[in-house]
């Protein structure tokens, strides 16, 4: 049998499914690529052309998630190294290679009383008077009880019928999904997924571990969107396709299936099974761990209470495509399990774990096979394109990526599954106990349901309320909250407390629509809310939630211990799982000075992240010391860096280490001055800007360059200057509302057309993405700046620098802009190279095909009248040089277009543009014209090195002479701006424009 893509996929015959040369390419990157091109060296053009970009292809099928070329920037870097090194350029024997085919192997008892309504009782069954109620009141309860109860009893089965087809990216896709991609993402293997800055990122930026805030959680609904899901990753995310990912179900041993096979998606989705579409909620076994942290530490990072989300989950029955295998009856004295495995790759092993098979054959426990998510494909940190999904069971439980499934009479071996999801008792405080493997490996221990929980979430933490006079005492408040259980048992009490615990108030419920299946199973949680005066709520200690479900099971009091050990191999450490005491949020209250009113401020147990805030205290008797990660190595403060700042002596400040880049300067690819211009320089910028362009090669000789640390009180001052920056993002992101172009995230950008200006260059129309009403988006890039652009490749994001060349002006902008870009091909020969990464990418396009963009980016700005701010300081310049070569011309081109398109602008500009051949002149006719047009303003001078017959302009190379005839002379009012190949600028302009006087910083300025 064929896929789609010619690749051999496993029919019903016998085979060996840990046989990897079935489901794997047989050559090795970058080699696999060189099979079909034998005598020259592989470029991204060859990359591209062989991987289809699906998602242009069959846009339904994807998400907003990013095209990726399958190899990194590096392999294709470090081909000229070995074919050199091999003295010829052929390449590897023929193989037989499908570029699309896979790379995965196969292998407290109290009473409850109506919320300041009814009449209450304690523990010991003795009456409660509440005086303040009157009947209306009590009816008021009785009635809003009578209809909850009734509202439950009326619930019918959800039948699970689909509503419609998955949808694409139209209607509330901006609602459900985020657009943007991360700039925190760029240097990960993840750059191509878009994540919503909403959520908060537990573990830094890879892999992604995160939550949303936890009011922004319930306000967004009892259906989560999907942007606002918690993420649990435990590494990159693989990057799959619908249209190529398979499953591959059989067992182990053979005879337990009959019928052993790989399924494609379009098999699973074609209807030959039942699809049902329910609401479920899942959540990270480790929710609301910050709270155990506070007690006792452990290594397990901090998720709040946050870490639970409810979707709407589409899939087909796993019971029914078992049996299409030919599952056999399940021996009534035997005990069978049905694995996992997904398709990523953690430290320790692919993530796999197994689950009893009888679980999944009862058909009222849904479990499916999800790829649908919210009535689109699942999203990529969720799954994409295929997860299971098992209502009820806790998040460890549901692999992503699925790739793998297999039926066999013993659990899972792997180590994910022995050591990870697993509650211990209390004695076994570590791997090397000596009873830590008995229990670890014994089913018992394992974490299946989740546990039954409550939590509020109104009032949120930190909120305030400000109460003018007793009057206002008087008043009500609603907390509200949500409420979730495992095993699809009902929720039949939330309660709440504000004496606590003597007492417990009535919280009305509200579930999500259709929420009962089979009669008796909830899959979803349901949200909860309790009137209260707030005079109660500010005279109470703390407010507390607890729930009781069908089985009358209440949550415990306090955190119960429970001992579990981290995924980590090398770390002996316990992290914990499975906390579900009584949730409290305690009101602070405070007099305002001004107004004399009552000011009540509440706390959860924690705040999110690693804030301080919460009301619970660490126990431990101090913060943990610092760890100097490099304790051989010397300090230096800022000053001392600021002495090496030269050409010849340069240090640089990368996160916090000091580095010695002097001979990094002779051979950068992005000349000296890329570097340069850091040295000395307590900047952060510094930092920012080499994790987003450079790849592991640039990070080997960086860390050869390491001489020492920054002093602390270096270190202070940089994190000062970090925080004024964030500042300074702020300001520009909220001056830049609205805006397509952003300067902390990428959007797409779709090609709409190209043309052809020379043989090597091309002229590239996108389109911005529109804004939220409709209307076309909106560049609006300063004169000076430029924009960035980035490709996705498996390790991450390639990113460059470009200007665009339109819109310049305000009444330019139509939604689109023009790039100008000049294609680097890939060279044979002696000559060695792969050529441009983006520019050939760009060559290849075709329209309709995105690529990323973020912006402004660049220390000039152009802001009218000869004004200018470089670097944050503020330049005047009546007369201005540009020197330019070849694509860097386009900088410049915005700025004579921005001075000669505006009359009362009376700065004088001096352009010389540098080329190898008449051809290679960029817009020249536009050029010639504005010097005609604008004579008294605009004076403009070509030089050739390889010039026609005819040529009156300067032939050769550019030189003093030149610069001296054509450039306005070195004085007050006179700035020089310089943009081009790196030999024109360091070997021969900045030497000649220092003989005729000018000076670096001053009135030298390079873009």
């Amino acid at each position: 049998m064929l896929n789609i893509d010619g690749a051999f996929r496993l029919g019903t015959a016998a085979y060996d499914p840990h046989d990897e040369s079935k489901l794997k390419p047989r050559a090795s990157r970058p080699d696999q690529l060189r099979l079909c091109h034998p005598n020259r060296l592989v470029s991204v053009r060859d990359v591209k052309e062989l991987y289809t970009n699906y998602k242009a292809e069959y846009p339904k099928s994807h998400d907003f998630s990013r095209y990726v070329l399958p190899f990194s920037e590096d392999e294709l870097k470090i081909q000229t190294t070995r074919l050199m090194s091999d003295g010829n350029s052929s390449g590897s024997e023929s193989t037989v290679y499908s570029p699309d085919s896979t790379n995965e192997s196969p292998i407290s008892a109290s009473s409850t009383i109506a919320p300041s309504s009814l009449a209450a009782s304690t523990d010991d069954g003795e009456a409660l008077q509440d005086d303040s109620m009157d009947s209306h009141g009590q009816r008021d309860f009785h009635a809003r009880l009578l209809q909850e109860f009734s509202t439950i009893a009326s619930f019918k089965n959800d039948l699970g019928v689909p509503k419609g087809d998955l949808k694409g990216l139209d209607s509330d896709a901006c609602y459900q999904l985020e657009a943007r991609l991360s700039v925190d993402d760029q240097d990960t293997p993840d750059s191509w997924i878009p994540r919503s800055a909403e959520l908060r990122r537990l573990t830094g930026k890879h892999p992604l571990n995160a939550e949303p805030d936890l009011l922004r959680l319930f306000d967004a609904g009892l259906i989560t969107p999907t942007k606002l899901h918690f993420v649990r990753n435990h590494a990159a995310v693989p990057q799959l396709h619908w249209e190529t990912h398979t499953v591959l179900i059989y067992a182990e041993p053979a005879e337990l299936l009959s019928k052993p096979r790989e399924w494609t998606m379009d098999e699973l989705t074609s209807g030959d099974f039942k699809t049902i579409e329910i609401p479920v909620t899942i959540g990270c076994d480790g929710n609301r761990r910050r709270e155990v942290n506070m007690i006792k530490r452990t290594v397990g990072f901090n998720w709040t209470a946050s870490g639970v989300s409810t979707a709407v989950w589409r899939g087909v029955l796993l019971r029914d495509v078992l049996l299409a295998c030919g599952l056999r009856e399940t021996p009534e004295i035997e005990r069978w399990y049905l694995n996992f495995e997904g398709a990523d790759e953690p430290a320790s092993g692919r993530y796999a774990t197994s689950i009893p098979l009888s679980h999944v054959m009862d058909p009222t426990n849904d479990v499916i096979l999800a790829y649908g998510m919210n009535r689109r494909v699942l999203h990529p940190d969720h799954g994409y394109p295929l997860r299971v999904v098992i209502p009820g069971y806790v998040g460890g439980r549901q692999i992503k990526w699925l790739k793998r499934i297999w039926v066999t009479k013993e659990p899972n071996r792997s180590h994910y599954h022995i050591w990870d999801n697993k509650v211990v008792p209390s004695f076994i405080d570590s791997k090397t106990h000596p009873l830590a493997r008995t229990f670890f490996e014994d089913e018992s221990t394992a974490c299946w349901e989740q546990v039954l929980q409550s939590i509020i979430c109104k009032p949120a933490h930190e909120e305030c309320l400000e109460l003018p006079d007793e009057e206002a005492l008087e008043g009500m408040y609603t907390v509200q909250g949500f409420a979730f259980n495992g095993g699809g048992y009902r929720i039949e009490r939330v309660e709440l407390s504000l004496d606590g615990g003597k007492t417990w108030r009535w919280c009305f419920r509200r579930f999500v629509d259709s929420p009962l299946r089979h009669g008796t199973k909830y899959w979803a949680w349901l949200f909860w809310s309790c009137d209260v005066k707030l005079r109660e709520l500010v005279n109470a200690f703390e407010v507390i939630v607890r729930a009781q479900d069908s089985r009358k099971m209440f949550q415990p009091e306090n955190i119960t211990w429970y001992e579990h050990l981290d995924y980590c191999e090398t770390d002996e450490s316990l992290i914990h799982y499975c906390s579900n005491s009584w949730y409290r949020v305690r009101p602070n209250v405070s007099r305002d000075p001004i107004s004399t009113g009552i000011v009540v401020q509440f706390q959860h147990p924690v705040a999110p992240l690693e804030e301080e805030g919460g009301w619970m205290k660490s126990s431990e008797l101090s913060a943990p010391t610092h760890v100097d990660e490099s304790p051989g190595l010397r300090r230096f403060s800022l000053d001392e860096v600021a002495k090496h700042d030269k050409l010849h002596d340069a240090w640089i400040i990368l996160d916090n280490k000091v580095y010695d880049v002097t001979s990094v300067l002779s051979w950068h690819p992005g000349g000296p001055r890329s570097v340069s211009m850091y040295a000395g320089k307590a900047s952060i910028v510094a930092s920012i800007e080499y994790k987003n362009i450079h790849d592991n090669f640039a990070h080997g000789k960086r860390d050869e360059c390491l001489i020492g640390m920054l002093t602390e009180e270096g270190v202070r001052t940089m994190e000062e200057q970090a925080k004024r920056a964030a500042q300074e993002l702020q300001e520009l992101k909220a001056a830049r509302s609205g805006l397509a172009l952003q300067p902390d995230s990428f959007v797409a950008a779709k090609l709409l057309r190209r043309k052809d200006v020379s043989a090597d260059s091309r002229l590239y129309t996108f389109e911005l993405p529109r804004g939220p009403d409709g209307m076309p988006g909106i560049l609006s890039l300063p004169v000076g700046q430029h924009i960035q652009i980035a490709l996705h490749f498996k390790d991450g994001a390639v990113m460059r620098q470009y200007t665009p060349i339109r819109p310049v002006l305000p009444d330019e902008e139509d939604g689109t802009f023009d790039l100008l870009v000049k294609t680097y091909f890939p060279l044979g020969g002696e000559t060695l190279s792969p050529g441009g990464t983006i520019s050939n990418y760009l060559d290849c396009m075709k329209e309709g095909e995105e690529i990323d963009i973020r912006g402004p980016s660049g220390g000039i700005i152009y802001r009218g009248h000869g004004d200018f701010d470089i670097e944050g300081k503020s330049y005047y310049f009546t007369k201005v040089n540009l020197i330019a070569g070849g694509s860097g011309l386009t900088p410049h081109w915005q700025l004579i277009h921005a001075i000669l398109s505006d009359p009362t602008d009376k700065t004088c500009v001096s352009l010389i543009d540098s080329n190898k051949t008449y051809d290679d002149i960029w817009m020249r006719d536009t050029l010639t014209k504005y010097s005609e047009q604008h004579s008294a303003r605009f004076k403009l001078w070509h030089v050739l090195t390889n010039a026609p017959k005819d040529w009156q302009y300067s032939r050769g190379r550019l030189d003093r002479v030149t610069m001296e005839q054509q450039l306005y002379p070195c004085k007050e009012g006179v700035g020089t701006f310089l943009c081009g190949p790196v030999g024109l600028i360091e070997d021969l302009a900045l030497p000649a424009l220092r003989e005729m006087g000018f000076v670096e910083g001053t009135c030298i300025f390079v873009f």
